[in-house]
């Protein structure tokens, strides 16, 4: 009798303590990251126009943000299209990052669709271009021609040149410090590391360009996305095979251009992934130099920023050191 008794008391337990955890709410991990403990619950929700200035995001918020972009890698941010599942995400978003200008202006008028209430970080607002290099923005085709005012006429790859990159981690630095003050110092350190690492990079950026001869230092380009990144380094940018997304050169236009890179001596033709090459290729082929790849706004898949810029300078090199 006794040792039946026991058998009871045992199985209630056991059924009590299974009731217990089945009560308890389970935590999902947030996506793009692991649970982490005491910071899962509390991970700012942060949403990013574009991929690379999502890995920017990362990189000085870590595991206190959750963060995550519009745009999917490779695509083409001056015509891509928000989705509704976009359009939901961004509802949600407790800070939103975008860089400005004509690249993403689908960002701002979502955010008044969803009526956010986010704090909203604008990398490139205010920013010049640096002194003696005067470019236009591209429009794409069938846009309006945008408002001449000290926000717009001004190319805004801004990013693509190292200095404006500190600017663009300065600035978001900021926005999640205002929005998460109570891991201020947490985000200002991880700031200062990610600013020593692209400080780091340029340093060694500079010496791989160094050694390309100097007559021999001539860009073309895609799409008009390097003037910052050409003023930085030393290069001198001689054309673009497409001045506006969407818009075909004439034949009068590949004809300029395939004499241009003659009487240069360009070494090489740069395409990017979002654009289709065949343009490009008929140009070279013209021409009688090589083809090889940049990176601007639409970088592959999974490849962060210093990942984007170390590959960029590579391909520069192989493509114009001969």
């Amino acid at each position: 009798m006794r040792r039946w008794l026991v058998t009871i008391v045992v199985l209630v337990g056991l059924v009590m303590t299974a009731c217990g955890r089945a009560s308890q709410p389970t935590v999902q991990p947030p996506v793009g990251g692991e649970t982490v403990t005491g910071v899962a619950a509390s991970r700012l929700v942060v949403v990013a126009s574009l991929p690379i200035l999502a890995s920017m995001v990362k990189a000085v918020g870590g595991e206190l943000v959750e963060v995550s972009a519009v745009m999917p890698g490779g695509a083409d941010p001056h015509t891509y299209q928000p989705t509704p599942r976009d359009v939901a995400t961004l509802a949600e978003a407790q800070v939103v990052v975008y860089n400005g200008g004509e690249l993403d202006p689908w960002m701002e008028r979502q955010l008044e669709a969803v009526r956010s209430k986010a704090k909203v970080i604008v990398l490139s607002e205010g920013l010049k271009p640096p002194e003696g290099v005067a470019v236009e923005e591209e429009r794409v085709l069938g846009t309006p021609e945008p408002e001449h005012d000290e926000e717009h006429g001004i190319n805004p790859h801004f990013w693509l040149d190292p200095d404006f990159a500190v600017i663009y981690i300065d600035r978001i630095t900021a926005g999640l410090v205002e929005a998460d003050p109570a891991h201020a110092e947490l985000y200002r350190a991880n700031a200062a590391r990610y600013i020593d690492e692209i400080r780091n990079f340029d340093t060694w950026a500079k010496e791989q360009i160094a050694t390309i001869p100097p007559e021999r230092r001539k860009l073309v380009t895609f799409h008009n996305a390097f003037p910052y990144f050409a003023a930085h380094y030393g290069l001198e940018l001689v054309g673009v095979v497409v001045l506006s997304p969407g818009r075909e050169p004439s034949p009068q236009e590949v004809a300029q251009l395939v004499a241009r890179i003659r009487a240069e001596g360009v070494p090489a033709i740069f395409v990017e992934p979002q654009f289709n090459p065949k343009l490009a290729q008929t140009i070279a082929q013209e021409a009688g130099v090589r083809v090889l790849e940049l990176y601007s706004d639409a970088a592959p898949a999974g490849m962060d920023y210093l990942a984007m810029m170390r590959q960029n300078v590579t391909n520069v090199v192989e493509g114009l050191r001969g």
